[in-house]
């Protein structure tokens, strides 16, 4: 079966709507929920690689502090984990998802790693599992990428404000959280307004081809510049664009 110009593989349906995998001529498969955008997707050649531009700028706070625990938000495939997990071997993470068979499918289909010692999942909602944590963990890199679909196909992002404060307070001093926008106005982001009051001076964002704005704030240092030399060294340690992304960087 055809649909958005790819092989339908797979597709099923919760109480949130569809969610589907598509294969793209056998060189990429991507995860839809219900309409054109493609929440996830990976090269069958190297499951590992960060495809879509807006992952690789999420992780852009890994060239200025070495995270040992990473909390995200919103799973989709797992691309952000699957490359955490296997770039950055001593990392610990912990990931949410309400949809069930979000996981489902992310296991089945997109090779993420299982649980371990080194990785959680956590099924239920993201609201209910920060007001269970009651601070008890924290994290050096938190990452919101929270997205439902309405009905009409639009996608909706999940506003956090509420949690800005208690999210702050589950960083550690030099922590960063990163947070995926939909559009390129900083000060449209739900949160905005809660995230300059508690991280002034210490807000930053990245314009992803003016369809995505990720925004960073962070407790620690950010630094104003990064050397050449060293960039390139990450880049060919954790293969991530790291010098692209970071000459775009601009504090808010």
């Amino acid at each position: 079966m055809t649909t958005y110009g790819a092989e339908l593989i797979y597709q099923t349906k919760d109480l949130y709507g569809k969610i589907e995998v598509v294969d793209h001529q056998q060189k990429f498969r991507s995860l839809h929920f219900g309409n054109n955008t493609q929440q996830s997707a990976m090269l069958l050649s190297n499951p590992f690689l960060l495809v879509h531009q807006y992952t690789q700028a999420m992780l852009l706070p890994t060239c200025w502090l070495t995270p040992k625990n990473v909390l995200i938000l919103g799973l989709g495939s797992g691309s952000i984990v699957k490359h955490l997990y296997n770039y950055f071997r001593e990392t610990v993470i912990d990931a949410v998802e309400l949809r069930e068979e979000v996981i489902d499918v992310a296991s089945e289909y997109f090779l993420l790693p299982d649980i371990d010692e080194r990785f959680t999942i956590y099924n239920k909602s993201a609201f209910d599992w920060l007001d269970s944590n009651n601070g008890e963990k924290k994290y050096d890199l938190i990452i919101v990428d929270m997205f439902l679909t309405s009905k009409q196909g639009k996608d909706l992002a999940i506003d956090v404000t509420k949690y800005i404060s208690i999210l702050h307070d589950m960083l550690y001093s030099n922590g960063t959280i990163v947070f995926n926008h939909l559009g390129n106005n900083a000060y449209s982001y739900p949160s905005y307004h809660n995230l300059f009051k508690i991280f002034s001076g210490n807000l930053f964002m990245v314009d992803i081809e003016s369809t995505n704005l990720i925004l960073y704030a962070s407790r620690g240092h950010v630094p104003a510049s990064i050397s050449a030399e060293l960039l390139r060294d990450y880049e060919i340690q954790y293969i991530l664009p790291y010098t692209h992304y970071f000459n775009k960087l601009n504090k808010i």
